[in-house]
């Protein structure tokens, strides 16, 4: 597993998905969040209900895009841990090792199809 996807990538994919998954939950529900920030930070000052909806409007409205942002960076991640082997491969290749593929690369897209010849 090591060669098709490194660990700095499984770490990442799994810092960013956890990351992920608590930006979402601050978005769909900002009420809790937000009265446990205020409970622990803001103790003898008094609240105000309409201030209240408004810091959860801006709770929910970037705590989604924060979250999509992350959902993004989360998928590149991955994607560039699972091509790992083959970009590496693909890095140490000769001038002629491409020529080679390249070569069969041509072949292959002129040859008929054995799928239709068969029938």
């Amino acid at each position: 597993m090591e060669d098709n996807f490194p660990l700095r990538y499984q770490i990442a994919c799994i810092v960013l998905t956890a990351l992920f998954v608590w930006t979402f939950s601050i978005a769909r529900e900002p009420r809790q969040w937000r009265r446990l920030f205020q409970s622990t930070f803001y103790k003898t000052e008094q609240f105000s209900v309409n201030k209240n909806k408004v810091i959860d409007e801006i709770l929910k409205t970037w705590g989604i895009r924060i979250a999509m942002v992350v959902l993004v960076a989360d998928v590149a991640c991955f994607v560039a841990g699972i091509t790992f082997k083959d970009r590496m491969h693909a890095r140490d290749m000769s001038a002629d090792d491409w020529y080679h593929v390249n070569e069969q690369n041509k072949i292959q897209q002129t040859a008929p199809d054995s799928r239709h010849s068969a029938q």
